[in-house]
């Protein structure tokens, strides 16, 4: 089989949606996303994770060029994403990008060397990046998110999340329960807001309730899932659940109209007259 043949039976196995044919058609396979060449069951997982995110995903080879032992392919992409792609919830945006598949054929074995912007691919689906370092001198760098809410009166009791994920796989797991959780509780009496942290496996949740009292509405069906995932199937290393009750707040904004600091319960009202408004803690 020559490089071109190669080409096109490995193309026709990604626009097959077949996870199994495309390990089958490359011996060794590198893209963006692969964190290096991957061959079998690797790059069966690889191709199916990609099935999954984009369901529709079509390739339409726009140049076609080969020489002895080599094939490129230049290709556009349609995508449309209704599955988890980089741990990030379905966007069911559409996109559309350009690469190049080199192709080089000898020997019996076939290497696939896919090239595409994955930076564009984040962009046009509407994805926000935001590259992280590694960790310096003991402080991990992570992602932060927050579920906002009108409520702006002062929380009576804090309760305080974390989970710790084995690997990717569980992190993705525990942001979506982590996410229905507190959806199930943005209507809730009591419910003041919520920030979640992920930082490595570690994966914090940060609730606000208006007295302690209300704590009781995290028990909802969301949360009895999650906590038998937990205690039952296995889900994450460990974890810890733990209620707090504020010793001080000091609640402070600064005036729109003469750019003076007010703490709010001292001085709800600016000396200028202007009555700035509370806002959620969270």
């Amino acid at each position: 089989m020559d490089a071109h043949q190669a080409a096109v039976l490995h193309m026709d196995a990604w626009n097959g949606h077949d996870p199994a044919r495309v390990a089958a058609t490359a011996d060794l396979f590198d893209a963006p996303g692969t964190g290096g060449p991957v061959a079998g069951e690797e790059l069966r997982a690889h191709a199916a994770e990609l099935f999954e995110a984009f369901p529709g995903l079509k390739f339409g080879i726009d140049v076609e060029a080969s020489g002895p032992g080599h094939a490129v392919l230049s290709w556009t992409l349609d995508v449309e994403q209704l599955g988890r792609y980089l741990g990030v919830p379905p966007t069911q945006a559409t996109a559309t990008i350009s690469g190049t598949d080199t192709v080089r054929a000898g020997h019996g074995r076939v290497h696939v060397a896919r090239a595409f912007d994955r930076l564009d691919l984040l962009d046009r689906l509407g994805i926000q990046v935001s590259p992280q370092p590694q960790p310096i001198r003991g402080w991990e760098y992570g992602l932060g998110s927050r579920l906002e809410t009108t409520r702006a009166e002062r929380p009576g009791a804090l309760v305080l999340t974390r989970l710790d994920a084995a690997d990717q796989q569980e992190e993705e797991q525990v942001g979506m329960l982590s996410a229905a959780v507190t959806a199930g509780l943005r209507n809730s009496r009591g419910f003041l807001g919520a920030a979640e942290l992920h930082v490595g496996g570690r994966m914090y949740t940060l609730s606000a309730f208006d007295r302690p009292e209300s704590t009781r509405a995290v028990h909802m069906k969301p949360h009895q899932r999650a906590v038998r995932r937990f205690f039952r199937s296995g889900l994450c290393t460990g974890g810890a659940v733990t209620v707090w009750t504020p010793l001080r707040i000091s609640d402070y904004v600064r005036c729109p109209g003469c750019g003076s600091l007010n703490e709010l319960s001292a001085t709800p009202q600016c000396a200028c007259g202007r009555t700035p408004g509370p806002r959620p803690l969270l």
